[in-house]
């Protein structure tokens, strides 16, 4: 939050790993989205996992790293159908 204080662009490269249960979060949330939608930074997601920890340390962190990179591993390695069939599209 301090950091989108400072310097609002860094709203654009920030990724939620965990819904908290503690209320600074959303307080902190808020605050961001807030930052955001005034310097014109488009709105910003959720965050990825919900599963009511509160044991700190980044716990969520690092349970949302795996999704993350499975994600980014399936839009940027996952082949089209079209591609593994070896179909051509024909326009209509």
């Amino acid at each position: 939050m301090i950091a989108c204080q400072i310097d609002p662009s860094v709203c654009r490269v920030l990724l939620f790993a965990t819904q908290s249960t503690e209320k600074g979060q959303i307080v902190a949330l808020q605050t961001i989205g807030e930052i955001a939608t005034s310097n014109n930074i488009p709105a910003l997601s959720k965050p990825a996992l919900s599963m009511n920890l509160r044991m700190g340390e980044a716990t969520g962190a690092l349970a949302a790293i795996s999704l993350v990179r499975s994600a980014c591993a399936v839009m940027s390695d996952l082949a089209a159908l079209t591609d593994v069939l070896g179909l051509e599209m024909k326009s209509c």
